[in-house]
């Protein structure tokens, strides 16, 4: 199995992933800077700093941008490479069942099962090493801005190995567009499978920006499990379907 993953990490480019994932962030950074410009133009960005800051008072209009702009790019984090997993599963996996070039590997004498678990696998350690690594670098960028202006910020540091456990879970639960995309080889209902989960994911529950139904770790667990059941049975389908190689 590591030789089949560190094959599949091999092909991946690693220069469009770099820049893909560059992209994101920049995204990422640039809609948390809009939203957080327009609070604070409205005088409301001590309401949504409040939902998660107790006892914390607002002097001014920008007074809480860090702990606002650490929320709302955690929050933007987690939707956006969701997207970018259900690109990976588009590259990685869909596209070869769509130009066929699948099924040279299938004529190996190696298990289809572990073919399909070996990409699947490599998508998992890709997208969870990069969303951890986005979340730390925008995290740090937004604390550095935050030492130099002298502004209140959200230390990270006593929540990395809660914020790993959550993105691994996001990432389980992220691997679902593979099933939808499957049935046609489709990469388009794949990436929009991937939009509708991201949009689904990253709502937030009435009184704060950091009470994330990700966050809620029954529901991290149960959805995960779910996510893993319903890929291990869609491997178990197509492993056992005679693929026609025409």
């Amino acid at each position: 199995m590591l030789s089949l993953i560190k094959i599949e990490l091999n092909k991946v480019s690693k220069s469009k992933l770099f820049f893909a994932w560059l992209c994101t962030i920049f995204i990422v950074l640039g809609i948390s800077g809009i939203i957080i410009m327009g609070l604070a133009t409205d005088n409301k960005l001590g309401e949504f700093v409040g939902q998660s800051s107790k006892n914390f008072r607002i002097a001014d209009k920008w007074e809480g941008w860090a702990i606002a702009a650490s929320l709302f790019s955690s929050l933007f984090t987690k939707a956006a490479f969701l997207i970018f997993e259900s690109y990976l599963l588009s590259r990685i996996i869909i596209d070869e069942f769509k130009r066929r070039t699948i099924f040279q590997l299938f004529s190996y004498p190696i298990p289809k099962r572990k073919l399909l678990w070996g990409k699947i696998i490599s998508v998992i350690l890709i997208a969870c090493i990069a969303q951890f690594s986005a979340y730390l670098v925008i995290q740090l960028l937004i604390k550095l801005v935050a030492i130099l202006t002298e502004s209140n910020y959200i230390s990270v540091a006593n929540q990395l190995i809660n914020l790993a456990g959550i993105t691994f879970g996001t990432v389980l639960i992220g691997l679902l567009p593979f099933v939808l995309g499957m049935i046609k080889h489709s990469t388009a209902v794949t990436m929009l499978t991937g939009f509708g989960l991201a949009a689904l994911l990253s709502n937030v529950s009435p009184g704060s920006l950091s009470n994330n139904i990700v966050d809620n770790l029954f529901f991290l667990i149960f959805a995960s499990f779910i996510s893993l059941t319903i890929v291990s049975f869609s491997i178990y389908t197509i492993s056992r379907q005679d693929i026609s190689t025409k």
